[in-house]
């Protein structure tokens, strides 16, 4: 309900009521045909016809303006679905999450899809049927109230249909969506290797995959939909069988003089449209039903986007007690105890593969240890706020400069200016300016340039506490040293990682530690 805009909805309801008029109006049209010529009244002939005309153009009209009121209903509901969807994704976002970025690629291009055919514009839907059901109920009750419910006791059979097909809904409809997911997955691989595929013409290789991939998607599809099919055809053969028995007994009461022919009529039509409502609201659960694990998976991601929100506040203390990490069971860390305090500079140093970069993840909250503790100014490091990161691989967004640094935030240019300088990017700024367009993964820039953006990123963020993973390892000695310099004498605590820093930058550390075999040990200064 969070995201609906209740104008709107409200509008949707009212535009809903008033196209419920129109069942009971066709029903009403229809009967007064017949007391028209029993009566033979001609001269009601012609303003029958005018009314008539005029009333379907009414329709017509309010049939247009409430799908104007659906769709803006629609688009109200998905960007604030999708931006709340997205902000929660984004806070959930760790390193060891299995395929990020091609599972919920699929799912907001696919599944939020289907979402908003299947349930959204579904509920809209039911909303019109079941105003339609009920003022035409009310419009047959006043003809006859026990044909008409001879005729709703019928009806109610059918009703049960979706009861039965519910579970074989959800579980083909979630086989699709799994399947779906595989195959963007395997898609984004493909075309992200494509200059590869085509440069050793292995296409041939590449489509034995994918094919099956192919394959596998759409028959789950169509399993699904024909699932949702011999449901829907099931309750229809029993609104038929439901619909005719009645009939015959609205017959043989007109036959035996208990109704006029045209309370029949008006009964049996209106009875008509409520069982094709019905129907229609029947089909339209079976729909909703299809979106069940596609509700229950937005559900948790707006759970995280509910948490509360992140800690600021200044960095005084940060305390690592007992932390182990294991991955694909065998052991990374064990048992690291660490304490730094505000204004410390740190480096951690090992081999490659020594877990230096896993230490880091762990201590900014991108990684969740085995065990133990890790608290910034005693509470979770997840909900503190005030810290920055310079990657080992840096991040870089299809878009400007600016953009990159900045990352759409609100900063003075003069700030962004002064931290791309002391990172060494006066240069290019000066020559094509903070709007140049890096491209995708920064592909019009150097490798080095790239790391400089990172680092302006973090001088620029002015956080309390920065994080560097190997940093600086693809700059030259020269640019590497002055821009250890610009960051360790910043006011700041700095914890970085690197298996090699230049000699003249190590003084400037407060301690050094090494970590071989899952131990953290402190070297002698």
């Amino acid at each position: 309900m969070k995201f609906v805009n209740q104008k709107l909805a409200g509008l949707a309801i009212v535009m809903a009521v008033l196209l419920g008029l129109e069942t009971p109006f066709n029903a009403a049209t229809y009967a007064f045909i017949f007391t028209i010529i029993g009566g033979k009244h001609l001269s009601w002939l012609f303003p029958f016809v005018v009314v008539v005309i005029g009333g379907y153009l009414l329709f017509t009209l309010l049939t247009y303006w409430n799908t104007k009121v659906i769709n803006a209903n629609v688009v109200t509901i998905n960007q604030r679905l999708k931006s709340a969807l997205l902000r929660g994704l984004l806070r959930e976002r760790m390193v060891d999450t299995k395929d990020f970025v091609a599972t919920n690629l699929s799912f907001f291009m696919n599944d939020l899809k289907l979402l908003e055919d299947n349930y959204i514009r579904q509920l809209f839907t039911l909303i019109s049927l079941a105003v339609a059901a009920i003022v035409t109920l009310i419009y047959s009750l006043k003809n006859s109230i026990v044909l008409t419910l001879i005729f709703l006791a019928f009806m109610t059979i059918p009703a049960t249909v979706p009861t039965r097909f519910r579970r074989r809904i959800t579980a083909r409809t979630e086989t699709w969506s799994q399947r779906n997911n595989r195959w963007s997955g395997m898609l984004k691989d493909v075309l992200n290797g494509a200059l590869t595929i085509r440069q050793y013409r292995a296409i041939s290789g590449v489509e034995a995959k994918t094919n099956v991939a192919i394959q596998d998607v759409e028959q789950a599809n169509a399993k699904a939909k024909n699932t949702i099919a011999l449901s829907d055809g099931v309750a229809e053969g029993l609104f038929y069988f439901c619909t005719f028995i009645p009939i015959g007994i609205g017959i043989y009461a007109a036959i035996a003089g208990h109704i006029s022919l045209t309370q029949f009529v008006a009964i049996q039509y209106s009875s008509n449209m409520i069982i094709g409502s019905a129907r229609g609201v029947i089909n339209s659960f079976n729909t909703l039903n299809s979106t069940t694990k596609i509700r229950e998976r937005i559900r948790l991601a707006l759970k995280s986007a509910s948490d509360p929100q992140q800690v600021t506040a200044a960095f005084n203390h940060l305390r690592l007690d007992q932390v182990t990490f294991s991955r694909a069971e065998k052991g990374v860390l064990n048992g690291i105890t660490l304490n730094v305090n505000r204004g410390e500079k740190i480096l951690i140093q090992g081999e490659s593969g020594s877990g230096k970069t896993t230490l880091l993840r762990i201590i900014d909250g991108a990684l969740k240890p085995a065990s133990g503790q890790v608290r910034i100014n005693g509470q979770e490091v997840t909900r503190f706020e005030g810290m920055s990161t310079v990657n080992q691989t840096p991040i870089v967004f299809n878009d400007s400069l600016r953009y990159n640094v900045t990352l759409g935030l609100k900063f003075a240019d003069a700030a962004v200016l002064k931290a791309c300088q002391r990172a060494g990017l006066g240069e290019l700024i000066a020559q094509d300016g903070v709007g140049y367009q890096v491209g995708e993964g920064g592909q019009n820039l150097s490798g080095g340039q790239v790391k400089r953006l990172e680092i302006a990123r973090a001088i620029l963020f002015d956080r309390d506490l920065i994080f560097i993973d190997e940093g600086t390892a693809s700059l030259d000695e020269k640019t590497s040293i002055a821009i250890h310099q610009t960051i360790l004498r910043l006011d700041k605590t700095v914890i970085e990682v690197d298996h090699h820093i230049p000699a003249t930058v190590r003084p400037l550390f407060d301690h050094t530690y090494t970590l071989a075999n899952g131990q953290l040990t402190e070297n002698n200064k």
